[in-house]
């Protein structure tokens, strides 16, 4: 009695030291389940544009949850980790990842997490041809789904069964999972998915050759994103608009689509994006025997392709640029092209590109001459060309027999019901019946006939009268775009004729003076006052060139002839490249400038109009700032944008010109610190170069402290995939 007693109390001894120990230690407590919670739910929402940050989050994740022993949280991390992954094309480790995801969620009973890794399981196994099991995972999480009624995620894996069967060239049954998925859509207005069913339908009758239907479903699914300014989907929008206009042989309209997907795509930087779109462009240019611009256009896609971590975009972009050489009679880089794509298409495990590959090696050699390799690469084209046409041909005799048989059966069906029919009639034939019913039938059929042509003939003019209608709509709009487009060049021109009237004559008046003093005085001035009319006239024909300077600029934004190149740069290259033309103003007003310039900061914008604006921004602030001042350039990125500001320690800006500050209000002009005089365009000019780049320029300024103007530019990222 007494050992069970001390064995009692030293057991409870030990529960309350163990206690103790992890109350001290935060193990197990609210605080660490709650830091569990929120890291997981961090890393889960920056999966998919941040992989490489969200697989560092998960794994954190992962040694929390495993110490506290959580093991919904430990399969969440895991499905974040697989997710991150298959962003970056790991696929291998996804799998494992979702595998071991899935085993733990099966463990818990947790049906959305089974269900949701089932799902990206299938993704995966379709990428690498494992089309059964892809097909059986999508159909085990869609059943999941529906059983607990989250019609919501029910649509998308609807939908990503629709685009399975695209895949396989199962249009009917791809329609019919679509339409599914569309009806749960509209009944829960859900507009952008809505969006996303109309393209991947539009998709499918891209397959089947149906390029009108494919039209009118990518339309509406362009309505519904334009409704959202939805840029990324509208992308995707256009390029499947261009490719259906080239399928129509339109390839004016394709070309002019691919060039709006790219301009949506580079504002994303959407780099998967840009280059499906030049690969199409190139091909239209190679159709066309337009050669060199296909040219233009593949390389540019190869220079982008070697950033994107896709093998199989890789394989396409060589063998177009391969294609192309043979073309040009350029055997010897066909083959070097090719010679790089094979390894990238034995990775994807895909034989359309492998056998593509082959093909072209095969023609590559045989321009060159050697026909032996010719013919050895021609052999495994057709070995990889015969397993194709095999596995094809077995899939249409399964289709075939198929429909065989549903048709044997429709066919018995009828025959049955025939036989049921003539047996009535037979009971019940009478002749006087018979032939009231066939007078009935035929009054009532030509009747139905006179009303059917009046309602055709009707809807045809209102159709008619429609067109005409929306016709002179448009002409109107048209003529209302032309008047607005005459008013504004009629202003611009007035613009011109006031500057030059006014701006330039004043300077060439003080030009004249001082030359007419040089000229007729010379002997009598003293070397002072000739050096002195000498700096004048330099100082006014500078004034005068920066002045016609900002005016050819603003009249060709003015005209539309100022179109941004867009392109990466380095900050402080441009800063330094910029600074050397004012030393002689800085010299002059004792004013010293300092910066704060990251090496290796980049901004994507057209770098000779950002370096226009930070001209007039230097000069401004040399204008401005007295002798013995400061200005100090910085640049950085914050908040998404790349951010260059030049600050001076100047007169400051009265808060009446600083309301109107971008405009060519005659208040806004004023004289620098010694008697400096603007051209009144160079404010107006920056705001606009900046619109121009989809850029900002603001200010802040203090009398009698100063001033600060930035601009904020994009700048160069990566955007994953989606």
């Amino acid at each position: 009695m007494t050992k069970n007693i001390y064995a009692s109390t030293a057991v409870l001894i030990l529960l309350l030291v163990s206690f103790s120990f992890k109350l001290a230690l935060g193990i197990g407590s609210a605080s660490d389940e709650k830091q569990l919670t929120e890291l997981n739910k961090k890393a889960v929402e920056i999966a998919t544009e941040s992989p490489q940050k969200a697989i560092s989050m998960a794994n954190q994740a992962l040694k929390l949850a495993a110490e506290l022993q959580n093991k919904k949280e430990t399969g969440t991390a895991l499905k974040t980790l697989g997710i991150a992954h298959y962003q970056l094309t790991n696929y291998r480790q996804a799998l494992e990842y979702y595998e071991q995801s899935l085993a733990i969620f099966k463990q818990i009973n947790d049906y959305e997490g089974i269900a949701s890794n089932q799902n990206n399981i299938a993704l995966i196994l379709e990428r690498q041809g494992d089309y059964s099991g892809a097909l059986k995972r999508y159909l085990e999480s869609a059943s999941i789904f529906s059983k607990n009624n989250n019609e919501k995620k029910l649509s998308t894996i609807l939908g990503n069964i629709g685009e399975f069967f695209n895949t396989l060239g199962r249009y009917d049954k791809a329609l019919d999972y679509m339409r599914q998925s569309l009806e749960i859509d509209e009944k829960n207005k859900d507009s952008l998915k809505m969006a996303r069913s109309y393209n991947t339908i539009g998709n499918i009758y891209l397959s089947m050759k149906d390029f009108k239907t494919a039209i009118t479903y990518y339309r509406k699914a362009e309505k519904i994103n334009k409704s959202f300014n939805s840029q990324e989907n509208l992308s995707t929008n256009y390029n499947n608009l261009g490719a259906a206009f080239q399928g129509l042989g339109k390839n004016n309209e394709a070309l002019d689509y691919y060039r709006i997907s790219i301009e949506l795509s580079r504002q994303f930087n959407d780099q998967q994006g840009i280059i499906i779109c030049l690969l199409n462009i190139g091909d239209i240019n190679m159709a066309e025997g337009n050669l060199p611009q296909a040219m233009i256009n593949l390389k540019e896609a190869q220079r982008l392709s070697n950033s994107v971590n896709d093998k199989s975009l890789n394989v396409s972009v060589l063998t177009s640029l391969a294609n192309l050489r043979i073309k040009l009679n350029d055997p010897d880089e066909a083959i070097t092209l090719l010679n790089e794509a094979l390894p990238f298409a034995e990775k994807t495990g895909s034989n359309i590109l492998l056998m593509d590959v082959y093909e072209k090696l095969s023609a590559a050699w045989k321009q060159k001459g050697d026909y032996k390799r010719s013919l050895d690469f021609l052999t495994k084209y057709r070995t990889y060309s015969d397993s194709i046409y095999n596995t094809d041909n077995s899939e249409k005799l399964n289709r075939l027999r198929v429909t065989f048989e549903s048709e044997q059966t429709e066919r018995d069906n009828q025959f049955l019901r025939q036989q049921n029919i003539f047996s009535q009639l037979a009971l019940k034939r009478q002749q006087t019946i018979r032939n009231l019913l066939i007078i009935i039938s035929i009054i009532v059929i030509v009747f139905a006939s006179f009303v059917f042509s009046l309602y055709q003939g009707k809807k045809r003019k209102n159709e008619l009268l429609a067109e005409r209608n929306e016709q002179i709509s448009k002409q109107k709009e048209e003529l209302n775009q032309l008047y607005k487009e005459q008013f504004k060049l009629n202003e611009t021109k007035n613009k011109f004729f006031s500057i030059i009237a006014h701006d330039l004559k004043s300077p060439f008046q003080s030009i004249l003076g001082f030359s007419e003093l040089l000229s007729s005085e010379y002997e009598y001035l003293s070397e002072t006052q000739r050096r002195e009319a000498a700096t004048n006239i330099l100082s006014v024909s500078n004034d005068t060139y920066r002045l016609i300077e900002n005016l050819l600029e603003w009249g060709r934004t003015q005209t539309g002839s100022a179109r941004a190149v867009f392109r990466a740069f380095n900050i402080s290259e441009m800063v330094y490249e910029t600074i050397p033309i004012f030393q002689s103003q800085l010299r002059k007003k004792n004013i010293a400038i300092t910066y704060d310039l990251p090496p290796l900061l980049q901004a994507w914008a057209d770098i000779d109009m950002t370096m226009a604006v930070l001209r007039n921004l230097i000069s401004n602030a040399i204008k401005f700032t007295p002798s013995g001042g400061k200005i100090h350039v910085q640049a950085l990125q914050s908040d998404g944008m790349v951010k260059i500001s030049v600050k001076d320690t100047g007169n400051g800006i009265p808060p009446e010109i600083l309301e109107n500050l971008f405009t060519f209000d005659p208040k806004v002009q004023r004289t620098g610190t010694m008697g400096e005089r603007g051209t009144g365009l160079g404010l107006a000019l920056c705001l606009e170069f900046m619109e121009l780049n989809h850029g900002i320029i603001k200010v802040e300024s203090e009398i009698d402290k100063g001033s600060t103007f930035t601009m904020l530019l994009q700048p160069l990222r990566k955007v994953p995939l989606n």
